[in-house]
Order: structure tokens, then C-alpha cells, then sequence
């Protein structure tokens, strides 16, 4: 059973409900905490920016006084790996969000070679460097404090076992995604044996798959890692 659901969309970026209903369908399933992690500013095309931002983090705000008594409402982002070691998280809104998550997305604005490169390995016009991806990650997770990387190896290869080792040492979790599981049982297992905290993130974009394990949950017990996924009850 899931204890917490630290990723999922809104109609702030492309998602179905609003913050609100995710909250409440975050409570029905009985959840001691939720996030609201929209996409970063840098998405060309799901990215909440502007006054956009502004008026999310007010509803955060007062969705977190709402529902203090029934559920931790945290204000979350997924930040886009816009190039070698940078997102599109505003350094100045950094301390802004409780929950920082990060990958890489196609429709993020590149901004450097690295960028430009691995937009064109996710339109498959290019190769691939999987060590290098997870260097960039890394690098980007100890300079923006990320929590998670988000379904790590969707749309550009990731060497998994170089991501766990520098996740562990980071204190980054790694996700278990419940919408696409984007690692393998093999590489489930590495990232495990690296010592890598493991977490299951919902993506739901619908209030009815808030808080939806079941895919992730599967995967983990088939490649037998539950015991490295911190937000589940056994």
C-alpha cells in the first residue's frame, strides 16, 4: 500500500483534475501526503510559468491550510534536464517547492550541446551515451537539491547502476513509474544492490490514478526490491 504519491499532474499542466480533486482523491485512498509536481518552466509545451505559477502556488497555499488536519499537501516540480547539469528550475525559486523531481522530457528547451544532443536520441536521430545522461543528472540533482529522478531511461538512455551509485551517495531516490515502469527487473535490481532509495510515483494525470501503485508495485516484487521502496507498507 502506498504512503505517499509525490508525483502527479493537474490541469495546470496536462492533466484532468484539479489540484484540489487530487487532493481529495489523495485522502479517499487513505495517503498521509501528496505533491502537486507540475512541470518546470522550461517545457515548451506543459511548462507553468509566469502568472501561471503564481497562481498555483497560491492554491498550494491554501490547499495546504485546507487539508492540514487530513493530509500533507506539498508543492512540487518536474524539472526538465535542459543540458549538462541544468534545469529549468529558476535558481530563485528553488527553496519555493517542497519536492523537487527531475528528468529528461522531450519538448524541454535545450540549452547547450549535451541539450540539443539528447533531444535528437529522443527522436531517434542520434546516438546514445547512457553514462553521460546519468553524469548530467547527477550533476544537475547536487546543484538544484533534486529528491527524485523521475522515470529514469524514458525517451533517452540512462545507465542505471552509475544514476543509483550517484543517487545513494546524493540521498536522491529513484522512481518506480506506475503510469510506464522505465527500468527493467536487471536494472531494478543494480539500482537496489547500488544501495539506491527506490520510489513509486503515480504520474497520475487523471484524480482517479492518484495514488495508483499497481504497475510499479508489480514490478518491484518481480524484480525483488520492495525492500528498497520507501513509500509503501508491507
Amino acid at each position: 500500500m502506498l504512503t505517499k504519491d509525490l508525483h502527479t499532474h493537474t490541469i495546470y499542466s496536462h492533466g484532468k483534475g484539479t489540484p484540489e480533486e487530487n487532493v481529495l482523491a489523495a485522502v479517499s485512498m487513505g495517503l498521509k501526503a501528496v505533491a502537486i509536481s507540475e512541470h518546470g518552466p522550461g517545457h515548451m509545451f506543459f511548462g507553468v510559468r509566469g502568472r501561471r505559477l503564481d497562481r498555483l502556488r497560491r492554491e498550494m497555499d491554501r490547499l495546504k491550510e485546507k487539508y492540514a488536519g487530513s493530509i500533507e499537501v506539498l508543492f512540487g516540480i518536474e524539472s526538465d534536464l535542459t543540458g549538462y547539469g541544468v534545469t529549468d528550475i529558476p535558481m530563485e525559486l528553488l527553496d519555493v517547492f517542497d519536492v523537487r523531481l527531475l528528468a529528461f522530457h522531450k519538448g524541454g528547451m535545450p540549452c547547450d550541446g549535451f541539450g540539443f544532443a539528447r533531444s535528437l536520441e529522443s527522436l531517434h536521430m542520434g546516438g546514445s551515451d547512457p553514462v553521460k545522461t546519468a553524469e548530467a543528472l547527477l550533476a544537475a540533482g547536487e546543484r538544484y537539491k533534486i529528491d527524485i529522478f523521475s522515470h529514469p531511461g524514458l525517451y533517452v538512455k540512462c545507465d542505471i547502476p552509475t544514476l543509483a551509485r550517484g543517487a545513494k551517495e546524493l540521498g536522491i531516490k529513484l522512481e518506480i513509474n506506475a503510469a510506464r515502469v522505465t527500468m527493467s527487473d536487471e536494472e531494478l535490481r543494480q539500482a537496489a544492490d547500488a544501495g539506491a532509495e527506490l520510489i513509486i510515483g503515480s504520474d497520475a494525470h487523471w484524480p482517479s490514478r492518484v495514488g495508483d501503485d499497481a504497475l510499479a508495485l508489480a514490478a518491484a516484487r518481480r524484480a525483488g526490491v520492495e525492500g528498497s521502496v520507501v513509500n509503501i507498507v508491507r
